[in-house]
């Protein structure tokens, strides 16, 4: 049975970061499982105020509402660079009683190069992989709960028929995470499938199994209403790992066949989770237990059971307000005592004798062209970094920007890395992004030197290298015009920027004949984006629920 509500509420106020439309399961599932514990809920849709008005105002907007409301709770996720360093740090100023909560979806990908930096300026976070509870506490972040995510009073049984053979509800991710090829696998070999959810529209050997995006009850009613429901666990980089999918299609006591993910196996027993690890796996079981439907169910009841007693978003909540209500103490940033000695064009030129004596009293060595802007926190991340990893380099994410044009473009280091060949990614790494061990810079000076005079940064890798998933500096310039490399390695910040003019009407800016300038100068990337976005008719569907 779904779990039992509360009487009456724990705290006062909560505000909740995030949009609570029923196109959004996650946001809305957590705000409506949030009502209960609180008299009152406000929300402020980040998301959509970060596309309508831009970073700088939707961070200002959001500090005059948690002045004006000073809510107990904060809750958010943290997706990318949409909050300012010194928001976040700023709300325990203007709202000292109020509680900042994050929760990080994941942490399997993201633990290492993003959750472990940005938790610092939370005074809570949830996580949704149990053995990062661990990780978390082992790197002095004591103040983490783990989720599932799952709203057993939302997703829930349907007395309702089974008349569909095998249903998936996701969106079409990059081709690293399999979705597609597996997918179009179980249609090429007969099996009689549906597929929801934004991006497949592009596919169009698919468009007669694919029925759109599903709001939250119609997502429970399809559920309900299938014999087998896929789960596809990979991400995009192709890293297998826990989707809440399984949680909310067991809650509706339904049967779910699972792509294999470590996770899995700490959650549930043998007997109540049934997994594939390769499309051959997957297809024979399809055919299996469509033809056992006692089996099937009986599996289904099981993992029904587990769900909705071990993990209930509600009893979580419960467990996490009776535990931090009256704790009003809020996270510190760790201090870390080492310093850095910043290389301009004229420490460059100096030879080993005469750096070694430069850099006696430093333990780290970063670089600052003058083309390059370093923002608040740079140094602290960066050292922190070292501090956790033990790596010899520490390489930030950076934005591009032009006076007329802000922040346009950001680059995403982990992404390049991950899916750009190495020359590619050597080719858009700048020299500003870099702090190093002193003793790796000496050892390595020629190298230095090289990449300091424009040639590339050909020795980052993810063994020597500890990513920082933070926009801490901001350059001018890149080398490439490559847009597929492009779209994989960099957030295309100007799009967001034209979006928030269309929707205050701001009919005369220059921020368009800046775009264009940059196009004419070479950057043919811009116009390519521009004019595939508006050719996507998923992009209309989206900025349409912005209104």
């Amino acid at each position: 049975m779904p779990t039992k509500r509360l009487k009456k509420p724990l705290v006062q106020k909560i505000m909740f970061l995030e949009s609570n439309s029923s196109y959004y399961a996650y946001f809305r599932n957590m705000y409506l499982t949030l009502k209960e514990f609180c008299k009152e809920i406000i929300c402020f849709n980040r998301r959509d105020l970060y596309f309508k008005y831009g970073k700088e105002e939707m961070n200002r907007m959001l500090l005059e509402t948690i002045k004006k409301e000073k809510p107990d709770y904060i809750f958010t996720w943290l997706t990318w660079d949409e909050f300012c360093i010194e928001t976040l740090l700023e709300i325990r100023k203007i709202s000292p009683k109020t509680k900042t909560v994050v929760f990080f979806g994941d942490e399997t990908a993201a633990f290492e190069h993003f959750s472990r930096y940005y938790a610092l300026l939370f005074d809570y976070c949830f996580v949704s992989f149990k053995a990062f509870v661990k990780k978390y506490k082992q790197e002095g972040i004591n103040t983490v709960f783990s989720t599932a995510l799952t709203n057993t009073n939302a997703f829930h049984p349907l007395q309702i028929k089974k008349e569909f053979d095998v249903t998936f509800i996701g969106s079409l991710k990059d081709d690293a995470s399999g979705r597609y090829k597996l997918i179009k696998y179980l249609k090429d070999n007969g099996i009689r499938l549906r597929v929801y959810g934004f991006g497949w529209e592009k596919c169009k050997e698919l468009k007669d199994i694919y029925f759109g995006p599903l709001e939250t009850e119609d997502m429970i009613k399809i559920i309900n209403q299938s014999k087998i429901n896929l789960c596809l666990s990979k991400d995009s980089f192709g890293k297998p790992e826990m989707k809440a999918k399984v949680f909310e299609v067991a809650s509706c006591k339904s049967f779910v066949l699972c792509e294999y993910a470590p996770d899995y196996p700490e959650y549930f027993k043998e007997n109540e989770l049934v997994m594939f690890k390769n499309k051959e796996e997957m297809l024979n079981k399809v055919k299996y237990f469509l033809k056992n439907k006692e089996k099937r169910e009986k599996i289904a009841l099981a993992s029904y059971k587990r769900t909705v007693r071990d993990y209930s978003l509600e009893n979580e909540l419960k467990h996490f307000f009776l535990k931090t209500y009256k704790n009003n103490s809020h996270r510190e940033l760790p201090k870390i005592n080492k310093k850095i000695f910043k290389i301009t064009e004229k420490e460059i030129k100096l030879n080993i004798l005469e750096l070694k004596k430069n850099l006696k009293n430093y333990d780290y060595v970063g670089f600052q062209t003058q083309d390059c802007k370093e923002l608040s926190y740079r140094n602290f991340f960066q050292l922190y970094s070292f501090e956790k990893t033990g790596k010899d380099i520490s390489c930030c994410n950076y934005y591009v920007y032009t006076k007329q044009l802000g922040d346009y473009l950001l680059f995403l280091t982990k992404a390049a890395l991950t899916l750009l060949d190495k020359d590619k990614f050597s080719s858009l790494l700048d020299i500003n992004q870099l702090i190093v061990k002193k003793e790796y810079f000496l050892n390595n000076l020629k190298r230095f030197k090289a990449a300091f005079n424009g040639e590339k940064i050909d020795f980052v890798n993810a063994e020597n290298t500890a990513i920082v998933s933070i926009p801490l500096i901001r350059i001018k310039d890149f080398k490439i015009n490559d847009y597929e490399a492009i779209k994989k390695a960099f957030s295309l910040k100007f799009l967001y920027q034209l979006y928030s003019l269309a929707y205050q009407k701001i009919f005369f800016s220059l921020y368009p004949f800046a775009l264009l300038l940059e196009i004419i100068k070479g950057k043919t990337f811009i116009f390519k984006n521009i004019y595939e976005t508006v050719a996507n008719k998923n992009f209309w569907v989206k900025l349409d629920k912005l209104k």
